[in-house]
């Protein structure tokens, strides 16, 4: 990456008379990695697909952290009666816990996407062997549950990259999926700010980012999200916006016909 290069410099000016280039290179470079690991449309450390591709006339509706008893079922009625279909990005235990929702996802049309089996919070600070078992145990637990392959689309969780994942990535051939917009749903900003960032981003090639569900063990209310679809699904009619299930293709993602 940059690093060595950064240091190079670093310690050659520093040597030449210029000692604050070096903590000032060393800043730089934790920017950098701030940057790559925090930023959804980042591919500092793996290919990413953040928004769909150039002249897409539609978006991408997708949930993580799912399935939850009470709140997918109520996602999956809403996005039912608007007509529009969308990508779950399922916790694998989640997925084990509540096997019947994982099918009636699969069964409506929408795709499963893997968000790990576990989403421990260390995930992003794991070997990549672990990293691996643990994706591979969730893509296991939905091929399982719906009889078909493994999805092959997969989100971190939190978003969090880094090489120790992009590892188990490229290792496992996944294409890593991020979003465009979000609405911030699991921060609880007030609710008119979370309508607000999320209409701002609603548009052609949108991959907007909803929570359905919370990690497992870790009780937390997802209503918003529900708020949230109530105001966009009629907003997407009046724009003749559609939203479909994501798909992989030969050099990227793209929406199903």
């Amino acid at each position: 990456m940059l690093d060595a290069p950064l240091a190079a410099i670093g310690v050659s000016a520093a040597l030449t008379g210029f000692p604050l280039v070096l903590p000032m290179l060393a800043g730089a470079s934790l920017a950098i990695h701030t940057w790559g690991v925090v930023d959804p449309r980042s591919s500092f450390y793996l290919p990413v697909w953040w928004r769909l591709p150039a002249g897409e006339r539609h978006m991408a509706l997708t949930f993580d952290d799912g399935p939850h008893p009470d709140v997918t079922p109520r996602v999956l009625d809403r996005l039912a009666a608007a007509g529009q279909r969308a990508t779950f990005f399922v916790i694998g235990e989640n997925a084990r816990r509540h096997p019947a929702l994982v099918r009636r996802i699969s069964a409506e049309g929408h795709a499963l996407g893997l968000h790990s089996f576990s989403h421990s919070r260390f995930f992003c600070t794991w070997l990549p062997a672990k990293v691996t078992a643990d994706i591979v145990r969730g893509a296991e637990v939905l091929a399982d549950l719906t009889g078909r392959p493994a999805p092959t689309l997969f989100r971190p969780p939190v978003g969090l990259k880094n090489p120790l994942v992009a590892m188990a990535v490229r290792r496992l051939d996944l294409r890593t999926v991020t979003w465009s917009c979000r609405g911030r749903d699991t921060t609880l900003p007030p609710l008119p700010v979370m309508l607000q960032r999320l209409r701002a981003g609603l548009g052609p090639r949108a991959i907007m980012l909803l929570h359905d569900g919370h990690e497992p063990d870790r009780p937390a209310d997802r209503q918003r999200c529900l708020a949230a679809l109530d105001d966009l699904l009629p907003r997407m009619h009046a724009l003749g916006l559609v939203s479909r299930p994501l798909i992989r293709t030969a050099d990227g993602i793209a929406l199903e016909a």
